[in-house]
């Protein structure tokens, strides 16, 4: 019982120490913008991958954990814990096959893990992908854009009744009479 207890403080310090040293003064985000290198052609690309939401890239499978930003106030800089995966491609005899294959998403227990770890955006070479044809760097952690609600639709007002169940004769700024309330 005590080795279990132990190994769940060396686990709880480790994540504490993985965690960026200013991560009490930065802000969890929900998304990281990611920028892509295609290392064979040269074409780098803008992914845009949301915690909890993989994101497939070339052979590669992105899934943030994480995402820190430092407040406008302190020195730029954003943290993304990245879990990286290579995906196997399927062999299918049909074209139908390679169809129908395609909705369905490889299985994490499949993939190799190639990167899991920190991220910096200012230190792109501290703890980088190692990969043959592609590179994966951390731009920015960002929150996804709030929803903008509609305009406040204007009602004109009318001189006719709201509702359509008062009775004939009745407006809206009429009192009742006083002779329904009871008095003790």
């Amino acid at each position: 019982m005590k080795t279990a207890a132990r190994f769940l403080a060396l686990a709880s310090l480790s994540v504490l120490a993985a965690l960026p040293a200013s991560a009490s003064t930065m802000a969890q985000k929900n998304e990281a913008t990611l920028r892509a290198l295609d290392k064979i052609t040269g074409r780098s690309t803008d992914i845009v991958v949301k915690v909890g939401e993989p994101v497939v890239y070339g052979s590669l499978r992105v899934d943030l954990k994480a995402c820190y930003q430092a407040p406008p106030e302190e020195v730029p800089e954003s943290a993304a814990f990245l879990r990286i995966a290579s995906t196997q491609p399927v062999a299918v005899e049909t074209m139908e096959a390679a169809v129908a294959a395609k909705d369905v998403p490889p299985s994490e227990a499949d993939s190799p893990i190639l990167f899991s770890g920190w991220m910096y955006a200012s230190s792109p070479g501290l703890n980088a992908l190692e990969h043959p044809v592609y590179d994966i760097w951390v731009i920015r952690c960002t929150a996804p854009d709030p929803v903008k609600l509609p305009e406040r639709a204007i009602i004109p007002e009318s001189e006719e009744p709201l509702y359509e169940d008062m009775p004939a004769g009745v407006t809206e700024s009429e009192t009742p009479p006083d002779e329904d309330i009871p008095i003790d």
